[in-house]
């Protein structure tokens, strides 16, 4: 991989944190991880160092969802990096299960589209002057914005927003260099997905239903990056614009 840095919003955890293992592991020296929790991102830090030593690891607190956040976020994470941003990934979001929209609260309306797309904006808007030539913007969403689906109607309509922002986005950063490509994943196996099949209700049944569906296996962590760090790399150099599902066959 010729890349030297890497930025991942929501790398404390999940398919960020696994972004992060997996990107180092192809050859990236510094990375700058993103989160809200200081405890969760000490953690993530220790966990990428234990399973790749060598590599320089940083945990920069801030919410992306606010424009301020994210501008904290690069202002810290610019002398961190020993030169332009080579690369970055928009992983960061809320935990908000689906739900049929007559019953999802007012509150959380406006929290879902700050979580899945405002983060997505303020991060790249205030990356993008960082950014080296040949650079690659990764942004993750889910299968949501392709497939309409009960329970999932703002989270679909954020997620969709996303696409759109990031495929006009590629076309105006063709022209710097930057590539800029989304990751889809559908339901993705670890603790969350688990409690969530636990608890029952609407957002249980619909995960069973896509697990089942998945004939090809249920999705995890390490897929999602792995599909990730390829859109990163110089492999996927003439690549832009794409929006790339991870589902195991729960839709096409």
């Amino acid at each position: 991989m010729n890349t030297s840095n890497a930025v991942i919003t929501g790398g404390t955890s999940g398919i960020g944190l696994e972004t992060a293992v997996v990107l180092a592991e192809s050859g990236i020296r510094t990375i700058v991880i993103n989160g809200r929790n200081h405890e969760r991102g000490e953690r993530a830090r220790l966990d990428i160092l234990s399973r790749v030593p060598g590599v320089t690891v940083t945990f920069v607190p801030a919410d992306v969802g606010r424009a301020d956040g994210a501008r904290a976020l690069f202002e810290a994470s610019a002398p961190l990096l020993g030169g332009p941003l080579d690369v970055l990934v928009n992983c960061s979001g809320g935990d908000f299960s689906p739900e049929l929209f007559e019953r999802t609260p007012v509150e959380d309306l406006d929290a879902i589209i700050t979580h899945w797309l405002s983060s997505r904006i303020h991060v790249c808007h205030a990356a993008l002057p960082l950014m080296s030539r040949g650079g690659a913007i990764v942004n993750v969403g889910s299968d949501a914005a392709k497939v309409p689906t009960p329970g999932e109607t703002v989270i679909g309509a954020a997620m969709a927003g996303m696409v759109m922002f990031s495929r006009t986005l590629a076309l105006e950063a063709k022209r710097r260099g930057v590539r800029v490509n989304v990751v889809t994943p559908s339901v993705v196996e670890g603790p969350r997905l688990r409690a969530r099949i636990a608890a029952g209700g609407f957002s249980g049944k619909l995960f069973e239903k896509a697990i089942a569906a998945a004939h090809l296996g249920v999705v995890n962590a390490r897929d999602v990056a792995e599909t990730i760090a390829f859109l990163a790399s110089s492999r996927a150099a003439r690549v832009t614009g794409q929006v790339v599902s991870v589902n195991g066959g729960v839709s096409a």
